[in-house]
């Protein structure tokens, strides 16, 4: 079974584990609101999943960054659902908070992706004075 098999198996699954909690929650606009956010943070730590070690920026150790912010927002967003239904806030500062906390994570993604494309240049600078080094060590006994 391949990786990208494994990703998708198991984002299923916590799908389905959160879509089981239609049978006990009761359904209202605050918790169909949580529910979608809930399938967004599934989808984010697949994608992160996914992505890891995919290409430059997502190389290990920036790469787990990625997927670590997807785990964290999962489950800030998680706590704030539970908050949210067990409170009945109305649905609109549901969305509000959601998007807010969403907005967040978003901007966190855009620069951890700008610093690990500063590090990639920095290390092929380092890369290329290493070997210019090497270069001038070998021919320096000579």
């Amino acid at each position: 079974m391949s990786n990208n098999i494994k990703i998708i198996v198991s984002a299923v699954i916590m799908a389905v584990v959160v879509s089981l909690l239609f049978l006990v929650v009761p359904i209202t606009g605050t918790f169909v609101v949580s529910y979608i956010f809930a399938l967004i943070a599934i989808a984010g730590i697949a994608s992160g999943l996914y992505a890891f070690g995919k290409s430059e920026t997502t190389k290990a150790p920036q790469g787990h960054a990625f997927v670590y912010t997807a785990v964290v927002y999962a489950i800030i967003s998680v706590i704030f659902s539970v908050i949210a239904c067990v409170a009945t806030l109305s649905t609109t500062w549901t969305v509000i908070v959601h998007v807010a906390i969403l907005a967040i994570f978003v901007i966190r993604i855009i620069t951890l992706t700008a610093g690990s494309e500063y590090i990639n240049k920095v290390e092929k600078v380092a890369e290329e004075k290493h070997k210019e080094f090497q270069k001038e060590k070998e021919g320096y006994w000579k």
